[in-house]
């Protein structure tokens, strides 16, 4: 059985720069696990998230994210870009949570490369 720790591991304490390559949003456990990360970053200024938003329990994910009201105001983002971003209610909610969370938060950016294809013929 694990024991998960009161403050976070110094390690994470000097963390500036965080870029999540797919940010699975597919379950509560995912993206917990994803929440807890950033929210264990102090010092934490810019972020970078791919999302992959192929949901599987889009509701208890929704649910999860609105429940993190208490680390409103918690986070020192100053910048924030979002890429793979399609809209979808389990995004808008992660970006719900990202606006509330952090007060500072200066530029955030959106990119939606999903519909940048080659087309043959």
């Amino acid at each position: 059985m694990g024991v998960v720790p009161e403050s976070p591991p110094t390690a994470l304490n000097n963390i500036k720069y965080l870029k999540f390559l797919t940010m699975s949003l597919r379950n509560v456990k995912e993206v917990s696990g994803d929440v807890y990360l950033i929210t264990s970053c102090p010092k934490l200024q810019h972020l970078t998230i791919e999302f992959d938003s192929s949901g599987i329990n889009v509701e208890g994910v929704v649910q999860f994210l609105r429940a993190q009201s208490f680390l409103y105001g918690a986070l020192k983002l100053q910048r924030v870009q979002v890429n793979t971003f399609m809209g979808l209610e389990m995004e808008m909610e992660f970006i719900k949570f990202i606006l509330a969370s952090a007060p500072v938060l200066e530029e955030i950016f959106f990119w939606n490369f999903s519909y940048l294809g080659v087309r043959s013929g």
